[in-house]
């Protein structure tokens, strides 16, 4: 089904997650050749939708552009409509591997995300993480027909789903910033507006320093007994990926004001602990 326009549509995957400096464009160096086009086509459209909510759209943009994804995801394959991610899915033949619950399941997440309302504490946020991160991790693992414990797989997708807001936070982002659990602001003795101004930069980088102390304990309980069905090189670069990001979480947590407003990329350290983490995946 490859045709000859078809890197155009890999390209674009590339202008979406391929980011310099981002955590992706770091791991998929690992990626073995015939992985790279499967996993750049999921990890496009894990964007495309998931950048939705966070947007700077109006609400009614948002829900009719997730209704028309939902719509999209499950279209025959030559719809002249499709979108060229969508179409890189199909050219890699990724798309037969992904059931269609949980891709529509991206599409709920994301409606889900839409006028978001801070949790109470971090139980509560670690209950609607959880159900978010396991989405992704579930759609990754599919590329290698692999699966893990549900006990593993909801503490890991909390985990990598406040990696993520930790890491939006440090480049002072209001949608990770609403995310920011009630408890936490009141230890702080602060609020969304002010942090939205940048009124309180010390309680800003007081609380990314918390959130990655509760990422850390997350990544602790998702890694313990971690048990990889059929193998444990089934779904090595989310592993690698889920490792990557428990060891910046960890550096955010001993200095987080060195990420604050900072591009800090992955350098010849990563790297090193990237070629022993994946030489010790047995």
């Amino acid at each position: 089904m490859k045709g000859p326009d078809s890197q155009l549509e890999f390209e674009h995957c590339r202008e979406l997650v391929m980011l310099p400096g981002s955590l992706f464009e770091f791991t998929s160096r690992y990626l073995p050749a015939e992985r790279q086009e499967p996993v750049l086509a999921l990890y496009a459209l894990i964007h495309a939708i998931g950048m939705i909510p966070g947007s700077s759209l109006d609400d009614e943009v948002k829900l009719a552009k997730l209704k028309w994804w939902g719509e999209e995801l499950m279209a025959e394959p030559d719809s002249s409509s499709r979108h060229p991610v969508l179409r890189a899915l199909w050219f890699s033949k990724t798309r037969s591997l992904l059931d269609d619950v949980l891709l529509l399941r991206l599409v709920t997440d994301s409606l889900h995300q839409i006028d978001i309302v801070p949790s109470g504490d971090e139980t509560a946020m670690f209950s609607r993480l959880a159900a978010l991160g396991a989405t992704e991790l579930q759609l990754e693992l599919a590329l290698d027909c692999a699966e893990i414990d549900t006990h593993n797989l909801e503490y890991l997708g909390a985990a990598s789903r406040l990696f993520r807001i930790v890491t939006d936070l440090a480049d002072s982002s209001r949608f990770a910033m609403a995310q920011i659990p009630l408890n936490v602001f009141a230890k702080h003795e602060t609020s969304l507006i002010e942090l939205e101004n940048a009124e309180n930069p010390g309680a800003l980088q007081a609380i990314i320093q918390q959130l990655a102390g509760y990422g850390l304990e997350w990544f602790a309980n998702g890694m313990s007994g971690l048990d990889v069905a059929p193998g444990p090189r089934a779904g090595a670069h989310l592993q690698l990926r889920l490792g990557m990001e428990n060891r910046r979480l960890s550096e955010i947590a001993d200095d987080s004001g060195a990420f604050l407003g900072v591009n800090k990329r992955y350098g010849p350290a990563d790297a090193w602990f990237a070629w022993r983490f994946l030489r010790n995946i047995k």
